[in-house]
């Protein structure tokens, strides 16, 4: 944690890179490229990770001991404490669903996942990440560390505060004329309403015919810590880091139609709606969908 405040990244990006970590060693997602990102990572220590989790995994490895780490619940059946594996899961759904049909792709707030490298090597399509200045250098570095190839992909350092992420992403060569995927996920909680609408609506204008804007969003009772013990838990820990949970959608009464209803206020119309936890009887707090421009 120290070393992530000294370096000015984001907390929950490296919970992010963590827990691709884990699933690759708890054979729930290989991942061979952020397990070399890690070793090389100067935010994380691996020897500390395997000191703490190497015992599960060796456990279920060898004797089939499983703890809620090591599995993956069925789809539909998602709870607050075991959305991030099936979020993960899903995201790359998404990705295998568009890479070979798009010419371009965006990830706004990438952090330190590394998808991309894993979906778009040797495929024809653009590829841009953004995010802000310290985490998009320490990123970098450590790519160049581990000596993983990531030469087509075209890292954007941008300085939210001072710089506009669309003027940034234009000069890196990003063209408004071609079919584009922007995958947004897990950043509008950590903005307020008014941020997250306005760059959807900066996404939708760049948006032409046949592209796809696939994000992420919370309930507001989920956002609050009103949701349950383990969502306060995990939203104290990134407060902590400087990280406040601010933006939800109200999910309480229907939560598909309140979803629609805010992406139609951002230009944009929904295409597809995925909400966990739909098979079991609980409170919504969490949905991933696709939208295009109206």
């Amino acid at each position: 944690m120290k070393i992530s405040k000294k370096l000015g990244v984001s907390f929950s990006a490296i919970k992010a890179l963590q827990y691709r970590w884990l699933m690759h060693y708890f054979n729930t997602r290989p991942d061979p490229i952020s397990v070399a990102f890690t070793r090389k990572f100067p935010c994380e220590s691996q020897f500390g990770m395997w000191s703490i989790m190497g015992p599960l995994i060796i456990s279920q490895r060898l004797f089939g001991f499983t703890t809620r780490l090591g599995i993956l619940v069925e789809p539909g059946e998602e709870t607050a404490d075991s959305t991030a594996g099936i979020r993960v899961l899903m995201f790359d759904k998404v990705m295998e669903k568009y890479v070979d049909e798009m010419e371009q792709i965006v990830l706004p707030g990438a952090g330190f996942d590394l998808m991309t490298l894993k979906f778009t090597k040797g495929k024809k399509v653009k590829v841009f990440e953004l995010d802000q200045v310290n985490t998009v250098n320490v990123k970098i570095e450590t790519l160049n560390k581990a000596g993983i190839e990531h030469d087509w992909i075209s890292y954007i350092p941008v300085d939210y505060a001072n710089e506009s992420w669309v003027d940034n992403l234009l000069k890196a060569g990003f063209d408004k004329t071609k079919k584009t995927l922007f995958l947004w996920q897990s950043v509008s909680l950590y903005l307020d309403a008014d941020t997250v609408k306005e760059n959807l609506r900066a996404m939708a204008d760049l948006c032409v015919d046949g592209s796809i804007i696939a994000q992420d969003f919370y309930s507001q009772v989920f956002s609050s810590g009103e949701y349950s013990k383990a969502a306060k838990s995990f939203l104290s820990i990134i407060e902590k880091m400087g990280e406040t949970s601010q933006f939800g959608i109200d999910m309480s009464d229907d939560p598909k139609a309140a979803v629609e209803l805010f992406l139609k206020e951002c230009g944009l119309r929904m295409t597809e709606y995925i909400q966990f936890g739909e098979k079991i009887d609980i409170e919504p707090f969490y949905c991933i969908v696709e939208s295009e421009k109206m």
